[in-house]
């Protein structure tokens, strides 16, 4: 097994700057030991109203649906962009901490060789995924559920690909070669999940869906296939990378052109990047160049990043429906982080500069967990 988004060189070079920088040191321990506080996760903890009754189904609801006013009572009606306050959130919510705190405390583990921070991540990811009365059924059948409307969809899918920080922070930790029992029995439920994504009738949905839902299902599918060693699935979503969501997600220009549509098209275009980002990086990680791969017609991400640039350094020039104009929009993105760095980008390395100007690292992550030492 290898590292899927790091190099051992980045781990060394790491290394070597928290070595010689007392302040870094004491700024990744702070932070893992504020982690360390986590409490057990599981979906079990919190009942919800997901048809099936089983508490171990994880359930949410859509985040753009309201009531009615017209009909008090009556199947809930959509608002894009605009985000539900009083939907049942719960799982979703725990999903993310786990998925923040299993990254934070890998990241701590390994780069200050902590066994007692790696323990706890895998203790977290255990009471998840793994342990008989607390884990999360493998499946999403019940995922942003509408009252009214429907008790799950296929959508509901994009909802862990959150999971990608956890897979992220366990393969760091396996490559210590320590608690490796352990985490192949957490590999176990992303098979199982894998399955499920990829012949169930939501799983099928999603992954022909026409704009970043299947960019994400297939991103998940690259992502927890490559972490449970199924390279010929990994393999699969490389190549749908290459003759789908590029040819038919990108216009000419780069633009997503269904996520121009949205009352949020800003954050949707850059949250589809980000999709691509991750596919072409764990790729790259598996010596496969998509971060360069271009179709006949001059589509690629490159290309993408290249149109979205100008609106990333100042996004008041973004000429579509952004609601909530200010939300997300200033802080460093993992996409353009990631193009700084594969296309030596000067401009994109000083708007990315500036976008984290007051961040220390280790305090704030990318959806990897692991660049923050990383310079262009």
């Amino acid at each position: 097994m290898s590292y899927l988004f790091m190099k051992a060189e980045d781990i060394i070079h790491i290394k070597e700057k928290l070595n010689g920088n007392s302040e870094l040191q004491q700024t990744l321990k702070n932070k893992a030991d504020t982690l360390m506080q986590t409490p057990p996760l599981s979906v079990t903890f919190h009942k919800s109203p997901a048809a099936s009754g089983n508490s171990h189904d994880y359930f949410s609801e859509g985040p753009y649906w309201w009531p009615d006013e017209k009909n008090p009572g009556g199947p809930y009606i959509r608002r894009d962009g605009e985000v539900n306050p009083n939907r049942f959130n719960h799982h979703f919510e725990d999903m993310q901490t786990l998925s923040d705190v299993i990254a934070g405390l890998a990241q701590a583990g390994l780069f200050l060789e902590s066994d007692e921070y790696m323990q706890k991540a895998v203790s977290l990811a255990e009471i998840w995924f793994v342990n008989k009365a607390t884990k999360m059924s493998p499946h999403l059948e019940y995922g942003q559920a509408v009252r009214g409307i429907c008790d799950g969809r296929s959508i509901g899918i994009i909802d862990t690909a959150q999971l990608i920080k956890v897979v992220a922070g366990l393969n760091l930790i396996e490559q210590t070669g320590k608690f490796t029992e352990q985490i192949e029995l957490v590999k176990d439920w992303f098979r199982d999940y894998v399955y499920w994504m990829n012949h169930s009738k939501k799983g099928l949905e999603e992954k022909n869906y026409f704009n970043n839902h299947a960019n994400w299902w297939n991103t998940q599918a690259a992502v927890f296939s490559a972490f449970a060693g199924d390279d010929a699935l990994m393999n699969e979503c490389f190549e749908k990378y290459r003759t789908d969501v590029i040819p038919n997600q990108t216009n000419n220009e780069g633009a997503f052109s269904d996520e121009l549509t949205r009352t949020i098209s800003y954050f949707y275009t850059l949250f589809n990047l980000e999709a691509c980002a991750i596919t072409c990086e764990l790729a790259y990680h598996k010596g496969v160049d998509l971060w360069n791969f271009i179709t006949k017609e001059g589509k690629g991400i490159k290309k993408s990043i290249s149109f979205f640039k100008p609106y990333y350094i100042n996004p008041f020039l973004w000429p579509h429906q952004q609601l909530n104009a200010h939300k997300g929009v200033m802080r460093e993105w993992l996409p353009m982080r990631l193009a700084a760095l594969h296309f030596c980008d000067e401009e994109l390395r000083r708007a990315n500069q500036f976008r984290r100007e007051d961040m220390k690292p280790f305090t704030t992550t990318c959806n990897l967990g692991l660049l923050d030492l990383i310079q262009e």
